[in-house]
């Protein structure tokens, strides 16, 4: 996705004139070798060597242009699980994945300068006059820019520096080139900026150690590369090979690497029509009926297996779920399905369930025993509490719930009774956040929830992301931008708060949002970010200091 750098300076800081002249010179730069390019590009894509930077910007035809970060990074990881499926066929698959140490702030000016010189045909350079003089002045005005003769500036809409550092690995793309002639005939090559992932197939009778050499001599020679002509280096911390050799191994490899971003699947993988779509569902929920009736367990359901089912929620798929065909597929399906394994893939299992009036009469009656316990599971909560959501719950075991409420008001049983009755009395609250603002906003609800689950299985880091959401959600439904959810971030939120906050608080709500930036439950299988685990106290603590907060942002605020 969009890089980022805190030690490099950041785009907002910079003054309107240097912005607007940074994207006239990112301009510049794509008309001076976009010709070579277009020449090139064909060459590089029947050689298996795909590379993005998060737009299609054209020249040519600028109303064609598109900036698509999301799209983009969506294709990238698509083309790098349709190979290694292609080529796991009957074969071994290494998979080397490589990333550069401090990238953005290691790309020098004057290297730059002479990369993007080596990619424009002599027409344009005279054309477009980039001359000596020309190189001094851009390297004058990026250093005005940066303060410095190296790197290049971050900001929340990168493109410019995207593409500027896209253009500055072209020369490795042709060195990946030149390895694959030479050495590797099956290596395909797939680089977002510098996320990079680089496959070759060998025979299934080929020895990990000698294959483990071979992807070895590759690494050092596009380190040794990247090293003399651009004076780059590899990251060593987020530099992994994995050598495969069946389809389990890729789906681990896909978990691993988070090659599942903004997830679409393949047509392999389901992504067709709604029928093909319920069908792979199916066979999901099969699998783990059989897995369950074996060993009387399912650890977990693998990602691939998960995103799957998800897709039974497209409306395509949700509208053929009505159909008497679908009907009758899922009720062989759920014929004695037994209720543990529906926290596998709790929303997509309670919503199919749904679809069929035997099965979910039976979960019904489950949970409705299971409540009558004074001290019900954390599952059936779960449980009881997505099923109460659902259309075709009919209060089948509200009056267990408030006899639960009444015997032991724990804080997510005090949410369940919300559910049934949302004026019911606020004592024993976990956070301080008003009534209607709770009954209004199901977002901020769910918030609250996970912040509790997480809490309760003692994992604080993940509380404690969700105890920040939970904050981040209440201020974007009484602030109410124009913008969207997915988009208001710590900036909205410190911004609008100035008018209700004292400055000590926020500088401890921005002390928070710092905290969560060095805890990894928010970087997942991000191996170079150190570890920083928040313990139960400092979970307590920030949630008190919280609870005091908030009921004082309410009172300025109304």
């Amino acid at each position: 996705m969009p890089k980022g750098d805190g030690g490099v300076r950041q785009f907002h800081f910079l003054e309107t004139r240097l912005w607007i002249l940074y994207y006239a010179l990112g301009f510049y730069f794509l008309d001076l070798t976009q010709a070579m390019r277009t020449e090139l590009n064909p060459i590089q894509t029947r050689a298996s060597i795909q590379t993005y930077y998060g737009a299609n910007i054209r020249l040519d035809n600028p109303q064609r242009s598109q900036i698509h970060y999301q799209e983009d990074y969506q294709e990238f990881t698509r083309n790098i699980r349709r190979t290694v499926r292609r080529q796991i066929q009957n074969h071994k698959v290494a998979v080397l994945h490589l990333d550069i140490q401090d990238f953005f702030r290691s790309i020098d000016h004057a290297r730059l300068m002479q990369v993007l010189a080596d990619q424009a045909l002599p027409a344009s350079r005279l054309r477009l006059r980039y001359d000596e003089h020309t190189r001094l002045t851009i390297r004058e005005i990026l250093f005005l820019i940066i303060q410095r003769p190296e790197a290049l500036p971050i900001s929340p809409q990168n493109i410019v520096s995207n593409l500027l550092s896209h253009l500055f690995l072209y020369p490795l793309d042709c060195c990946v080139r030149d390895i694959q002639m030479d050495i590797a005939p099956s290596l395909t090559f797939h680089r977002y900026v510098d996320d990079m992932f680089l496959t070759v197939q060998f025979s299934s009778e080929e020895a990990n150690e000698n294959i483990g050499t071979r992807m070895l001599d590759i690494s050092t020679h596009i380190g040794e590369h990247l090293s003399s002509n651009l004076g780059l280096s590899l990251n060593p911390l987020k530099t992994r090979l994995d050598i495969l050799a069946s389809e389990e191994e890729v789906d681990d490899l896909i978990e691993r690497s988070r090659l599942v971003s903004f997830y679409r699947p393949l047509p392999e993988e389901g992504g067709e029509t709604p029928q093909e779509t319920l069908n792979r569902a199916v066979l999901v929920l099969n699998k783990l009926r059989e897995q369950f009736r074996d060993r009387g367990y399912v650890d977990r359901i693998a990602t691939n297996d998960d995103l799957a089912l998800k897709q039974c929620f497209r409306n395509a798929v949700v509208n053929y779920t009505r159909s008497q065909q679908a009907q009758q597929q899922l009720e062989q399906v759920f014929q004695d399905w037994h209720p543990a394994l529906i926290p596998k893939s709790i929303k997509v299992l309670v919503f199919l369930i749904s679809r069929v009036p035997t099965a979910l009469n039976g979960l019904l009656t489950y949970i409705r025993e299971a409540l009558s316990s004074p001290f019900p599971s954390l599952t059936t909560l779960h449980l009881a509490e997505h099923l109460m959501l659902i259309n075709e719950y009919n209060e089948e075991f509200s009056n267990e719930i408030v006899h639960l409420f009444q015997a032991s008001p724990s804080p997510y049983v005090n949410l369940l009774s919300r559910l049934i009755n949302p004026r019911s009395p606020s004592g024993n609250r976990y956070i301080n956040i008003e009534n209607d603002c709770l009954q209004e906003n199901s977002s901020l609800m769910q918030q609250v929830r996970r912040m509790i689950i997480a809490e309760k299985r003692g994992v604080h880091s993940l509380a404690y992301n969700h105890l920040l959401n939970t904050l981040q959600e209440w201020c974007f439904c009484h602030h109410q931008p124009t913008i969207s959810r997915n988009h208001y971030d710590r900036c909205h939120v410190v911004g609008w708060l100035e008018s209700i906050a004292s400055h000590s608080e926020i500088v401890f709500l921005i002390t928070m949002f710092d905290r969560r930036n060095r805890n990894t439950i928010s970087h997942p299988g991000d191996e170079s970010i150190e570890v920083s685990p928040v313990d139960r106290v400092e979970y307590e603590e920030h949630l008190a200091r919280l609870n005091l907060f908030l009921p004082d942002f309410w009172r300025r605020l109304s």
